[in-house]
């Protein structure tokens, strides 16, 4: 045999074991999950839910970095609005006022052996420009009903979860229901402004009475069309992580003149290029987390989309360039950098002495503060510029922390709310995924490992966009949605009957007809989801470093 036809040989064999392990790796990659009996939510007047989440609208919670500057009153008024429109959970529920304004309801279960179980939401509120030439359809505090939605700041973040988790408390209620396991009902005051006077003290209120909840419920994902490139069935996204937030001022300093004879470098010139070299250099892509999150969405993808996916080491470079080709996809791959407000000068012939610049970044699981500090100081610090946390706060401060770790997606707990969506949804899928955003829910994660960040609306990309938006509105079917979802993740998650999981576990995940609470279906799950661990903050020196107008 000639030498040319054993390489032709041999080149043809390695094509054809290279094709087998594309081919073996892309259909190995979804992640098996069922799909679970259709089920009808509990039919409720979606139009009222509306209107109630319309008189919380009306309660102008917009919170305050100084609680001096808090107006009191529609907190206040907030908390009489519940207790009117819900007296079945005034009378059987224990109320705690926690913080300035915050509620923790207290729903008791009849196993006080079991861990408790918490729904979670928040009263406050960004502001809204409430001028007549805002763009606003209906006045944002005005939770106006109307063409089928109740209009208003917070219908869907987070009064219109906070109202869905109460109607549906107050309907249970009023039918006999008993939770097995207890349940807290936690609403903060400030998660806007993230969550110190609010979520941090409910948690440590439940940290010293010695709570260890089995499973948390806060806002998060939701479901909607075409938010997954390649899918095109509703999907329901379930928040297991979020990112970690950083906010560093950048401060150039040369000496001030006048603008007729400027010298070789200038503040406003140092800043710029010092901006401009960060926006150049971005954070590697990782694309760990959402590849894990793609393989539960592999089966309603294109199968050359799959084949990628599950084969980065061959296609690694497509899948990259795919993922940072949209803003939102790309802010789930990277640790980002946002240039987001900046000051310097003050008349068009004076060289100013200092130019400032606040830099937002949203940290990536598996990256710390530290790292990222790291990374700009070494990037753009020099003589001229100077980096340093914002809010004249050490490195670890009220307004940044970590990555949060990844919620256990091999519980129980995870599967029942993966099959919810999907049951309760004609045609949805549902997948984990990385929140780029912050919620109350990381705080809780020092006393749950199942601490879960989904709001069940279904949304269309208009409607997610009023978010913190123009013309933020619920529709009547997404309120009523919202309130028989929520019973159904009251009834499953309080009836859970243990806390110890093993191979002996019940398989079905929803109780039958003639099912009892105490057989609550527990998945069996055939073998465990490959998930990414995550890196706990590194104690360095530069953590306690101190920086101007601080104290050691």
């Amino acid at each position: 045999m000639d030498p040319l036809t054993i390489l032709l040989i041999t080149l043809g064999l390695l094509v054809a074991v290279v094709a087998a392990v594309v081919l073996i790796r892309t259909f190995q990659y979804p992640t098996p999950t069922p799909k679970p009996e259709p089920i009808v939510l509990t039919e409720v007047d979606g139009e009222e839910v509306a209107r109630h989440i319309g008189l919380a609208i009306q309660m102008k919670t917009i919170n305050q970095l100084d609680p001096k500057q808090v107006d009191p009153t529609p907190f206040k008024g907030l908390h009489n609005l519940i207790s009117t429109l819900y007296p079945e959970v005034e009378e059987y529920l224990e109320r705690e006022i926690i913080g300035d304004y915050s509620l923790l309801y207290t729903w008791q279960g009849s196993d006080p052996h079991l861990d408790p179980i918490a729904l979670t939401a928040h009263m406050d509120v960004v502001p809204a420009n409430e001028a007549p030439d805002s763009g606003w359809s209906y006045p944002p505090f005005s939770g106006t009903i109307a063409e089928g939605h109740v209009w208003g700041r917070g219908a869907i973040d987070c009064k219109g979860v906070m109202i869905g988790i109460l109607e549906a408390v107050n309907y249970l209620l009023k039918i006999g229901f008993t939770p097995k396991r207890t349940v807290y009902l936690a609403f903060g005051e400030d998660e806007e402004i993230s969550g110190a006077r609010g979520a941090v003290q409910i948690v440590n209120t439940l940290k010293q009475r010695g709570v260890h909840l089995s499973f948390l419920l806060d806002e998060g994902g939701i479901i909607s069309h075409g938010s997954v490139p390649g899918v095109e069935a509703p999907v329901g996204l379930i928040g297991v992580a979020e990112k970690g937030h950083l906010t560093l001022e950048l401060r150039a300093t040369t000496e001030p003149g006048h603008a007729s004879a400027p010298g070789d470098t200038t503040a406003i010139g140092a800043l710029a290029l010092a901006i401009a070299t960060l926006e150049n250099n971005p954070f590697p892509q990782d694309l760990e987390f959402a590849e894990f999150m793609m393989s539960f969405l592999a089966d309603e993808l294109p199968f050359t989309q799959r084949m990628s996916l599950a084969n980065r080491w061959l296609f690694g470079k497509t899948v990259a360039k795919r993922f940072a080709s949209q803003a939102v996809t790309n802010a789930s791959t990277r640790t980002t950098i946002a240039p987001t407000v900046i000051k310097g000068g003050h008349t068009e012939n004076v060289l100013p002495a200092t130019a400032e610049a606040l830099v937002n970044l949203r940290l990536m699981p598996g990256d710390t503060l530290v790292d990222v500090y790291k990374y700009v100081n070494e990037l753009v610090g020099d003589d001229l510029l100077e980096v340093m946390p914002a809010h004249n706060e050490s490195l670890y401060g009220d307004h940044s922390w970590d990555p949060t770790d990844v919620s256990d997606v091999d519980s129980p707990q995870f599967h029942i709310l993966l099959d919810l969506i999907k049951a309760s949804v004609p045609g949805a899928v549902a997948a984990p995924y990385l929140m780029t955003g912050a919620t109350d829910a990381r705080h809780y994660m020092q006393i749950c490992e199942r601490v879960y960040r989904f709001s069940p609306y279904v949304l269309t990309a208009e409607e997610t966009k009023s978010v913190h938006g123009i013309n933020e509105r619920l529709s009547f079917e997404n309120a009523a949605k919202m309130v028989g979802f929520m019973i159904e993740v009251i009834e499953c998650m309080s009836s859970i009957p243990t806390d110890f999981y093993g191979e002996d576990e019940i398989e079905d995940t929803r109780l039958a007809d003639d099912e009892s609470a105490e057989t609550l279906a527990i998945r069996q799950l055939e073998e465990p989801l490959t998930t990414r661990p995550m890196r706990a903050p590194e104690v360095e020196e530069i953590a306690m470093q101190t920086f101007p107008e601080e104290e050691e």
